[in-house]
């Protein structure tokens, strides 16, 4: 459908809250979430506004070069809001949706989970952008079932092991090869069932508690005690970005054939989304994987 995609691969450095506001439960600030299957995700209004604030803090001359007007690359690229000049940017960002969450386990300080409900989504997703994705019936299992088979480098042995209080019965399964690489860091990764991940991704998110302190008393202010979820370190999401054709009517052709090396070359490796930022929040370092060389 799309011929100039990319698939980027987010690796939670630390946790992340992307925060869907109040909460009216026992969390007062949980994480966005899909409506349909309660799914953690960055919506892509926020993924997006990530790569643009990096973008613009990072670029440089060197990295981006003189070719364009630098001072407007940023919305040559974004898009423009401008209610003199707007005008739609490069490329179109999508939802980050979760690949493999990390699980404390009986066998190692914690393993990686994915279940066959992501795997299909991420099959469909490989089509769209035109990417190789493989077979994986293999490995599909039962919405209910209490079997687990080890995809990982590095096996876990069979038999029945514990994620946090559930016993699952592992044994050696086979990932396909065009998709262990969006699975890279996860060494120790187990495809469970699709209610054993729902259990893990609902259950087992980090939640903190947060205070404000008095300035002049130096303890806590009365009323601001409030329960902050979060996306724990080592969790690995993904996003899709199509790489379209800026509507800007100066330097189109230019941007057009370049503007992928440019987002690239400035992002990098690293990036911040989500809010806490000044407390070190959502850092993640991404790989990315291309459907179209330019």
């Amino acid at each position: 459908m799309f011929d100039n995609t990319s698939l980027v691969t987010l690796y939670a450095v630390t946790p992340c809250h992307a925060g869907s506001g109040s909460s009216v439960g026992v969390v007062d600030l949980p994480i966005q979430r899909e409506r349909h299957t309660n799914y953690p995700i960055i919506q892509a209004s926020g993924v997006k506004g990530a790569f643009r604030a990096n973008f613009r803090n990072f670029k440089t001359k060197e990295n981006v070069g003189d070719d364009l007007q630098f001072n407007n690359l940023e919305d040559l690229i974004f898009g423009s809001s401008d209610q003199n000049n707007a005008y739609m940017g490069a490329l179109a960002i999508t939802d980050a949706k979760i690949l493999a969450f990390p699980m404390r386990s009986s066998v190692a300080p914690f393993l990686w989970i994915t279940c066959p409900a992501v795997l299909k989504r991420l099959v469909k997703d490989l089509e769209i952008a035109g990417l190789p994705s493989g077979d994986i019936s293999s490995v599909l299992l039962a919405a209910d079932s209490e079997q687990a088979y080890s995809v990982g480098s590095e096996a876990v042995a069979d038999g029945k092991i514990l994620l946090e209080d559930i016993a699952v019965e592992v044994k050696k399964g086979v990932l396909p090869e065009e998709l262990k690489k969006y699975f890279a860091q996860a060494e120790r990764l187990l495809v469970v069932s699709d209610k054993v991940f729902d259990y893990g991704i609902t259950e087992c998110t980090q939640i903190m508690a947060q205070i404000k302190i008095d300035d002049k008393t130096g303890a806590t202010s009365k009323g601001t005690l409030r329960y902050q979820e979060e996306l724990p370190a080592d969790s690995i999401m993904y996003t899709v970005i199509h790489w379209e054709k800026s509507t800007h009517k100066e330097g189109i052709d230019d941007l057009n054939k370049t503007v992928k090396n440019y987002v690239k070359s400035v992002i990098g490796n690293h990036i911040q989304i989500a809010g806490d930022e000044t407390c070190g929040r959502g850092i993640f370092s991404i790989d990315w994987t291309d459907s179209k060389s330019e």
